[in-house]
């Protein structure tokens, strides 16, 4: 077998391996009902007008799911009218189901919110809540249309070790046309200690941040060459266009789907870069 024919092989085996182990944990656990929107009171957005954390002594079940709320007053709202507070499509991200060519479920960011016309919304990113906003409305419409379809694909399956655990997750999700996609979450330049890399360099955080983004993509079954679109987050634009030639070793060839956001501060102030990444699994 050729060198090419083998390493095709290995991603295949080990794209195998990452669902059977997903397929074989749902089984084990049968009918639980899963922790919606990791359990964060769906009420308090209502009531309060910001996120909280439910309790475990403050629980309920519905639809298959299991649903923590902070008091037993915010449990009993939801219990007497649960399609009064509970989030649209299940909890899932609303901007994944309203893809009209890419329809997904996605893990969410309880912090990424926002109420339309009565109901709660949440995405997987405060950062693409903004996105979101910038055509609600139009993204509500799709994923109504779509929710019917994709209520039925396979839930994200959560990419573990060596990829860094994250909030949300870096996971793998199931399209409507039968492929997969590879959700980088946000890689920061941090060694596998949790110290941050290159502090003041931005190209050895660049590298460290693409051996981060490298090691999600390997516990995926993926490559470099599967990436579609990246997102850099940096306080120096232009300092990272300085190493434009680097990039695309670690994050994907040029696509017009990748960008660079400029942020005031990332999630330190020695943190240079942050990325996230979409890779396509066939």
């Amino acid at each position: 077998m050729c060198r090419a024919s083998l390493l095709a092989f290995n991603r295949r085996v080990v794209l195998f391996a990452l669902f059977f182990v997903a397929l074989v944990g749902s089984t084990a656990r049968g009918d639980e009902p899963r922790l919606s929107i990791s359990g964060y009171d769906p009420v308090a957005y209502f009531t309060l007008g910001r996120p909280l954390q439910g309790k475990a002594e403050f629980e309920h079940v519905w639809r298959r799911s299991r649903w923590r709320f902070a008091s037993g007053e915010h449990r009993d709202l939801f219990t007497k009218d649960p399609h009064r507070y509970a989030p649209q499509y299940d909890g899932y991200c609303a901007f994944g189901a309203s893809d009209q060519a890419e329809g997904h479920k996605d893990t969410v960011d309880p912090e990424a919110w926002a109420i339309v016309d009565g109901k709660l919304y949440l995405v997987r990113t405060r950062e693409a809540l903004g996105r979101w906003r910038e055509r609600a409305a139009e993204h509500i419409r799709q994923a109504d249309a779509d929710w019917a379809v994709v209520a039925d694909l396979p839930d994200p399956a959560i990419v573990g070790s060596p990829c860094a655990a994250s909030s949300p997750p870096t996971n793998v999700v199931a399209l409507r046309d039968g492929r997969r996609l590879l959700m980088v979450a946000a890689q920061v330049p941090r060694d596998e200690a949790g110290n941050v890399v290159g502090r003041g360099d931005m190209r050895a955080q660049i590298e460290q941040v693409g051996k981060n983004v490298g090691a999600c993509l390997t516990a995926a079954g993926a490559t470099v060459d599967n990436i579609v679109s990246a997102t850099s987050f940096v306080v120096a634009p232009a300092e990272l266009d300085s190493y434009a030639d680097l990039l695309p070793r670690y994050f994907g060839p040029p696509s017009p789907a990748s960008r660079t956001v400029r942020a005031a501060q990332l999630s330190s102030p020695d943190v240079l870069l942050e990325v996230e990444a979409v890779a396509v699994i066939q």
